[in-house]
């Protein structure tokens, strides 16, 4: 009758033991999708503000060039203030970006959701400033250009 008992234990032990190292090992999966995610969000979002901060480098090229030519021809000598201004803004908003990329590489798995929004907060506020800055540029460039 011991040994009956005995067997009986050791089966509902090894069974306790094999349901217990199987939750493990499903926790060990989740939490590698849960970064295998976190990881597609980073990349993602990253392209996304490169993508953006290479749009606001290519309008800044087009200033630049302007502000050449404003240089050189004295009739466009009045939009000069508006260029550099315009210059400045992006550049300011082009750091925006660099330092919430920055933000984007150093965030772990504790402050990620955090990261996420204030980094989706300042793309949404780049963008509209850049389409604002991009309206009046390209008004002020067609108007001159007439």
């Amino acid at each position: 009758m011991r040994t009956v008992l005995r067997i009986f234990a050791l089966v509902i032990f090894t069974g306790l033991l094999a349901s217990l190292s199987g939750c493990t090992h499903d926790r060990d999966n989740t939490k590698e999708q849960v970064s295998a995610d976190l990881q597609k969000e980073k990349i993602k979002l990253r392209d996304d503000l490169r993508t953006l901060r290479n749009d606001i480098d290519r309008e800044i090229e087009k200033i630049d060039a302007r502000l050449k030519r404003v240089s050189t021809d004295k009739d466009l000598n009045a939009d000069r203030v508006e260029l550099e201004k315009a210059n400045r803004d992006l550049s300011q908003e082009r750091t925006r970006l660099d330092k919430t990329l920055e933000d984007i590489e150093n965030a772990s798995e504790d402050s990620w959701a955090e990261v996420k929004v204030a980094a989706l907060h300042t793309s949404q506020e780049v963008k509209t400033a850049f389409r604002k800055m991009g309206d009046k540029l390209e008004a002020l460039f067609k108007e001159k250009d007439i």
